[in-house]
C-alpha cells in the first residue's frame, strides 16, 4: 500500500508563512483535506487550510506546543459532511526531522476526538514542516495507530516531491548521461514518477519516447484511437503492419517501450477518458499527466482531474496552418504549465461556448449537427496538418518543462522562483520566435474544488455518477 500527502502552492506558502513566524517557537495549522483512496494508493490533498492563531495556544516555545482544538470544531463539521479527512500540520523550529513523543501523545489526543467526531474508518494525517520547508508525515489509522506518509507532493511553481525512503541501487549504463546532465537525485526521482499521457499520436509518442528513455518508473498511455496510414509521417514507432492490423496506439507505442528493456512499467489504455471515469481515478495518483489532444472537452477534463487531485499538469498544443499546396502561413507551437485552479479556459484558448459544442458532439454526435448546421453553435475545430518534426519539437519541450519544474534548473535574478515566468511558452517556427510568460491567472469556477478529492458525483460531474469513490462510512 502506497500513501501520499499532495499541497499546492497556493496553501502551502501561506502554511509556511504561520508556522515560522520570526520567533523560533512551534505553531500548528489544520487542513480539511480531500482523499483519493484507490486500491493500493490512498492519499490525501489539501483543500483548506485553518491556521491557529499564536493568541489561541496556551503555551508556545522552541520544543513545546498546547493550543485549544476548540477552535477546529466547523472544520470537523464540515469534514463529516463532505467525508473528507483531517490534518495536523506543525512546524519544528529547531529542525528535529522525527515525531518525538510529545507530538505522539498530542496526535493520539486530537484524532481520537476526531476520529469520534467523524465515525469512518479513512485516515487522517499529522505532518511536520522543518525550517527548509520540507514536509513530512504519517496517516493516523482508525485504530491509532500510525503509517508513515511514503510521498509528499508540493505543487506550485516548482515541484517538489519528497520521499520517505530513497532506494540506492547501482545506476544503469544506459541512464549514466542523464545523471552527467541532471544528476543522481533526479534521476532516481524519475525512475519513481507515475505519468499520465494523454493523446499518443504525432505529439504524445515522442513524448513516451523520451520519458522512457529518461527512465520514468511508471506511463499511463491513452488514447481511442488506432493506428492508419497517415500517421505513419509522425507516430513514433508506428509501421505499415501496425496500420494495416489496425492497432491501438497505445498497444504500439507499449511494445516499443517494453522492447527498450529499461524497466518502465506501462498500462496501455485505448479508450477515451469520459467512457472510462475508473481510470480517471487511476491516473489521479499521477505525479504529472501531460495533454497532447486538440479536443477543447479531453483538456477541460484534464484540468478538472488536476485541481481536484493536487496534480501538475503540462498541455501541449500544435497549430499548422498550409494551403495544401506546399504554401505555410504559421507553425505554432505552445506549452503550458498549470497547477491546480488554473485552467486552459481562463487563460482564453477555448471558450464557454467551444466548451459546450465539443461536450455535444462527443456526447450526441445527431445533436451537434443539427444545431451547428443551424447555425446555433460554433464549430468544433477540425484536423489540421501535422508531421513528425513539429510534433517533435514541442514533445521534447513538454519534457523538458516536467525537468524544469523537477530539477530548479532555470535561475531568477527576482525574488520569486526562476520557473514563475514560464507558465506559457511559445514558439513560431516560420519566423523562428520564441517567447516565454508568466500567468499566475486562477479560475474562479475551479478555485473552490483545489484539493476535493473524492467525491460523488465524480469530479461533480453527473455523467461520472456511476463511479463510486467514497468508501462506506
Amino acid at each position: 500500500m502506497k500513501t501520499f500527502f499532495n499541497i499546492g502552492g497556493s496553501h502551502y506558502e501561506p502554511l509556511k508563512e504561520h508556522l515560522f513566524p520570526g520567533d523560533g517557537k512551534e505553531a500548528v495549522a489544520v487542513a480539511l483535506c480531500g482523499r483519493n483512496m484507490n486500491g493500493n494508493q490512498r492519499g490525501l490533498v489539501v483543500h483548506e487550510i485553518l491556521p491557529i492563531p499564536y493568541g489561541q495556544c496556551h503555551h508556545r516555545s522552541g520544543d513545546f506546543l498546547h493550543w485549544s482544538t476548540e477552535i477546529i470544531r466547523p472544520l470537523l463539521i464540515r469534514a463529516a459532511r463532505s467525508r473528507m479527512s483531517i490534518a495536523k500540520i506543525h512546524c519544528h523550529p529547531g529542525g528535529g526531522a522525527f515525531f518525538s513523543r510529545t507530538d505522539d501523545r498530542s496526535d493520539l489526543e486530537l484524532f481520537d476526538s476526531v476520529y469520534g467526531w467523524l465515525n469512518d474508518d479513512l485516515p487522517h494525517a499529522s505532518l511536520i514542516i522543518l525550517p527548509d520547508g520540507k514536509l513530512f508525515g504519517r496517516f493516523i489509522e482508525p485504530d491509532l495507530s500510525f503509517t508513515p506518509i511514503d510521498r509528499v507532493r508540493l505543487v506550485s511553481d516548482d515541484v517538489h516531491l519528497l520521499d520517505r525512503e530513497e532506494v540506492r541501487d547501482d545506476v544503469p549504463e544506459y541512464a549514466i548521461r542523464t545523471v552527467q546532465a541532471f544528476g543522481e537525485g533526479t534521476y532516481r526521482l524519475l525512475r519513481k514518477l507515475r505519468v499520465a499521457v494523454v493523446g499518443c499520436s504525432g505529439t504524445g509518442s515522442p513524448l513516451v519516447e523520451q520519458l522512457a528513455r529518461y527512465g520514468v518508473g511508471e506511463l499511463y498511455l491513452i488514447d481511442p484511437d488506432r493506428v492508419e496510414e497517415k500517421n505513419l509521417n509522425r507516430i513514433v514507432n508506428a509501421t505499415m503492419e501496425d496500420a494495416r492490423q489496425r492497432r491501438f496506439k497505445t498497444d504500439v507505442l507499449k511494445a516499443a517501450v517494453e522492447r527498450m528493456g529499461l524497466g518502465v512499467k506501462v498500462h496501455s489504455c485505448p479508450v477515451n477518458l469520459y467512457d472510462d471515469p475508473q481510470l480517471l481515478h487511476d491516473i489521479a495518483t499521477c505525479d504529472f499527466i501531460f495533454g497532447c489532444m486538440d479536443s477543447v472537452d479531453g483538456r477541460h477534463l484534464l484540468n478538472r482531474l488536476a485541481t481536484f487531485y493536487g496534480i501538475p499538469y503540462i498541455d501541449l498544443g500544435v497549430k499548422l496552418i498550409a494551403d495544401g499546396a506546399g504554401g505555410v502561413e504559421k507553425i505554432c507551437t505552445t506549452a503550458q504549465y498549470l497547477k491546480p485552479g488554473q485552467s486552459l479556459m481562463a487563460r482564453g484558448v477555448y471558450s464557454v461556448e467551444a466548451l459546450s459544442a465539443a461536450s455535444l458532439q462527443r456526447a450526441n454526435p445527431g445533436e451537434y449537427d443539427r444545431r451547428q448546421k443551424g447555425g446555433y453553435i460554433e464549430k468544433v475545430r477540425v484536423e489540421s496538418p501535422a508531421v513528425i518534426s513539429v510534433n517533435m519539437q514541442i514533445a521534447a519541450a513538454g519534457v523538458q518543462e516536467m525537468l524544469a519544474r523537477l530539477h530548479h534548473y532555470r535561475y531568477s535574478l527576482s525574488k520569486h522562483p526562476a520557473n514563475r515566468g514560464y507558465e506559457i511558452q511559445r514558439w513560431e517556427l516560420v519566423d523562428g520566435t520564441c517567447q516565454h510568460e508568466s500567468d499566475q491567472s486562477e479560475d474562479k469556477r475551479l478555485m473552490g474544488y483545489i484539493g476535493r478529492g473524492d467525491m460523488e458525483p465524480f469530479l461533480d460531474m453527473p455523467e461520472f455518477s456511476s463511479i463510486k469513490t467514497l468508501q462506506p462510512a
